[in-house]
């Protein structure tokens, strides 16, 4: 999101581990929304989740949910 607001590319890159086998996971993430796995299988779910920011007054996006 913040590089679509600076209309320049950004990646971030996740080191997690699987909640189910406990192996280490990498993800890079860009401002386009697309991912890559750098390390970790098999293929984890990655999605973005549906929020309508128009009618989202939580004060927090976690009580937003």
């Amino acid at each position: 999101m913040q590089g679509q607001l600076r209309k320049s590319p950004l990646e971030v890159e996740i080191d997690t581990t699987c909640a189910h086998c406990d192996g280490p996971i990498g993800i890079v993430v860009d401002s386009d929304l697309d991912y890559r796995i750098v390390k970790g299988g098999p293929r984890p779910l990655v999605f973005e989740p549906d929020v309508d920011w128009s009618r989202f007054k939580d004060p927090d996006i976690i009580d937003g949910y």
